[in-house]
Order: structure tokens, then C-alpha cells, then sequence
């Protein structure tokens, strides 16, 4: 089972966050995981540095540890500058890139107050910001495609594939998950975890997928007889990403890994 770690970029300043990254790789930690929000306030912090800019950053600061968007907001961005953003990411990282994305908040979720204060529309129904989270995928797909339509010749493409990841919430979007990405991620303590696990593995049929769960750092998950951790295995979990909060404990992220 692979280890991972997440920082809110939000609370701690970019020399910290960049000294984190470091440690993390030498740690032996698989990926370096960052958030993607507008305003600090809808993560607890008092500000948020944009998700692309710092892992465009992180690429050139470290050398092997994988980096990741967990998750990008399909509803924020137009399709063609994800597609653009990840891409980049990807060739100036040396293809470590996992691009994780998301159908984003309803209306009335706390998440997104930061929308609504920059004008950005959100959808109204779960089956429309599905919709919308599958046109981004679409879009990505021609745009990286050897056979795109001319009109896209010299957009910027991918020198390797970039893994895609769904942060989901509910069983309909895991089988988006697992139909159409290399992976899925769901907060290890949601109460259908289990179901959305299995209907992600399931939809994809035997293919190479990344079952992923997050979780509140712990020391103790890094420990492979965890029984946490084997519960998980248990269920197909393959990956797990800890999320450190607050300024980044430099001692705490060089405990050995199990």
C-alpha cells in the first residue's frame, strides 16, 4: 500500500510547504498532494496559494515524489486550461502528475461561498455538475488526443499520460470513476466507503486503478500492520493519502514508513 501526504497550502507559507515536499520524498511518501480552492476561509486558513502555480512550483522544487491536484474543481475552471495546466505540470514534473478532479460543491455547501464570491454559476443538481465534470474530461481527451482536430494543434499536450482521479462523494460518481479514470478517492471515514469502493473497483473491469482513501495524519497509518490500514486493503483500498494540517511538522513527516 502506498503512502501520500497532503498539506492545506492555505496554513503554512511556500518556503514551508516546499521544505514539507522535501522531507516527504525523502521520507519515501508517493505522492505530495495539494488542494484546490479560492479563499483560505472555506479550508481554515487565511489564505490559499492557486492549486496549478504551486505544483508547477513543487515540480521544479522536488525530484521524484509524484504531485498531485486533490481535487481540482470542474465547475471553476474553463475544460481547455485544465487540460493546459495539467499538462504543463506534467512536463515540467518529468510526468509525476496525478490529476485529481471534482464535480465541486452544491449551492448551499460552505465550499461554495468562494464561488459565489467570485461570480462563478453552480449548478443546481448533483446530475448536472456529473454532467459537467464529465464535458471537462471529454475536453481534456480531445485536446491530449494524437488525433485531435487541428483547431487544437499547437495547445500544449501531455509527454506521457497523466493519471486522472475522481474525488467522489456518492456511489453515481465512483462508477464515473472507475468507467472513465485511473483512479478514485474518498474520505476514508464517509459512511458508504465500502460501496463506493466497490463501485468504482467494479466499473473498472480489471483495468490498472488506484482505490484511494484520505485521512487526518496519523503516525500509526504508516505502520503496515495497522489494523486500519488492513481493513482498507480489505475493501481494495490501494493508496492511502494522510493530510497534515496546520504549519507542516518536518519530524513528524521523517517517521519511517511501514
Amino acid at each position: 500500500m502506498q503512502i501520500d501526504i497532503q498539506l492545506n497550502v492555505g496554513q503554512c507559507s511556500w518556503q514551508q510547504t516546499s521544505e514539507a515536499a522535501l522531507a516527504a520524498e525523502s521520507a519515501g511518501y508517493s505522492a505530495f498532494w495539494v488542494v484546490d480552492h479560492l479563499s483560505g476561509g472555506v479550508m481554515n486558513a487565511p489564505t490559499m496559494p492557486e492549486c496549478f502555480t504551486t505544483l508547477g512550483a513543487l515540480a521544479a522544487t522536488t525530484s521524484r515524489i509524484g504531485l498531485g491536484s486533490l481535487v481540482v474543481n470542474a465547475g471553476l475552471r474553463n475544460a481547455a486550461l485544465v487540460a493546459n495546466s495539467a499538462a504543463t505540470v506534467q512536463n515540467i514534473s518529468g510526468c509525476r502528475f496525478i490529476l485529481g478532479l471534482g464535480a465541486g460543491a452544491s449551492p448551499a455547501s460552505t465550499f461554495a461561498s468562494e464561488l459565489h464570491a467570485a461570480g462563478v454559476d453552480v449548478l443546481q443538481s448533483m446530475t448536472e455538475r456529473h454532467a459537467q465534470l464529465e464535458h471537462v474530461m471529454d475536453v481534456i481527451d480531445e485536446i491530449w488526443s494524437p488525433a485531435r482536430h487541428n483547431k487544437y494543434e499547437t495547445f500544449p499536450r501531455p509527454v506521457a499520460p497523466v493519471p486522472r482521479w475522481l474525488g467522489v462523494n456518492s456511489v453515481a460518481l465512483a462508477g464515473i470513476a472507475g468507467m472513465k479514470c485511473d483512479g478514485v478517492n474518498v474520505r476514508a471515514s464517509h459512511p458508504q466507503r465500502a460501496e463506493i469502493l466497490s463501485a468504482a473497483i467494479g466499473a473498472a473491469n480489471g483495468k490498472p486503478f488506484e482505490a484511494t482513501v484520505w485521512e487526518t495524519f496519523d503516525e500509526s497509518l504508516l505502520d503496515s500492520s495497522n489494523g486500519t490500514r488492513k481493513q482498507w486493503a480489505s475493501e481494495g483500498v490501494n493508496r492511502v493519502i494522510l493530510l497534515m494540517r496546520g504549519v507542516p511538522d518536518l519530524g513528524r513527516l521523517s517517521a519511517p514508513i511501514g
